[in-house]
């Protein structure tokens, strides 16, 4: 049975590793495929097809040979200045290629972009920041109220919160009591209150106290 009660969510733990899985394992893979293509790579002359400005860098195109890239994709790569004279005038670049991934290489010189970096901080930034608003606003992000119909009558209640399902289709529901009415009560729970429909059944618990009921929710 589904059950949910005050402390740890752990359906919310495991969805912020996993939130936090999709933001940074791409990352920390790529880089470290950037990593074994300059430690391990392969070495080859590359063809260089055209040298551009890029402030006192330069931008160099350029093939890989067909042996590791059959596709002769031409790829762009930002290199300190003098890397990029010695390329415009030889029309060849040394590149480390990791085997089997010719998009994943090196050049001596390379100036990486910190872009994707800071992507990624940004968004694991964002994500501790919604977790701790969620932590320190605590129950005041109250989701819509349900209603129920009693099944039975309401008795004493325990610690914690508890919207539970039973096997009969019916909701076990335990909280506090945050007001009541000739024929109604509300049960106030962690994330939710619930507005419970007596009928003919009593309820004998005050304001204030923890009731248990069963219910049949209608909406």
């Amino acid at each position: 049975m589904a059950q949910r009660r005050d402390g740890v969510r752990w359906s919310r733990v495991i969805l912020v590793a996993v939130v936090l899985a999709v933001i940074n394992v791409p990352y920390v893979l790529h880089e470290w495929a950037l990593h074994r293509a300059s430690t391990e790579g392969v070495l080859v002359t590359a063809t260089v097809v055209g040298v551009g400005r890029a402030g006192d860098d330069a931008d160099i195109a350029f093939r890989l040979p067909a042996s590791v890239d059959a596709g002769q994709t031409v790829r762009r790569v930002k290199v300190i200045g003098s890397v990029g004279v010695e390329a415009a005038r030889t029309k060849q670049l040394e590149v480390r290629v990791l085997k089997g991934h010719p998009s994943v290489f090196h050049v001596d010189g390379q100036v990486r972009s910190h872009t994707a970096l800071y992507v990624v901080l940004f968004a694991d930034l964002f994500v501790a920041g919604m977790l701790l608003l969620s932590w320190r606003l605590g129950g005041r992000i109250r989701r819509p109220t349900l209603v129920g119909i009693a099944v039975e009558d309401v008795r004493g209640g325990e610690e914690g919160s508890l919207l539970d399902k039973q096997d009969d289709g019916t909701y076990l529901v335990n909280g506090q009591v945050a007001s009541t009415g000739p024929s109604s009560l509300l049960l106030s729970l962690r994330d939710r209150d619930v507005e419970v429909h007596l009928r003919d059944h009593e309820n004998p618990i005050a304001v204030g106290e923890r009731a248990t009921v069963r219910v049949q929710l209608v909406g």
